[in-house]
């Protein structure tokens, strides 16, 4: 079965690809916007997402 990846978008611009993965252990844990800072989610189990920036708005006018 293929993990589900979604895409997270932040209010800043910035995009993340979210995944979940199941660890052998409960974590507990919250995942905050790189480039802003605002919490984006918390968890807490052993179903965990994870994050890979996409990109962001501020990279985009960085390049621009």
């Amino acid at each position: 079965m293929q993990p589900e990846n979604t895409i997270i978008n932040c209010g800043c611009g910035a995009c993340y690809e979210r995944e979940v993965r199941v660890l052998p252990i409960k974590d507990i844990g919250l995942f905050e916007c790189t480039d802003c800072g605002a919490r984006l989610e918390i968890w807490s189990g052993r179903s965990v997402p994870v994050f890979k920036r996409i990109k962001s708005e501020a990279a985009q006018k960085r390049s621009a």
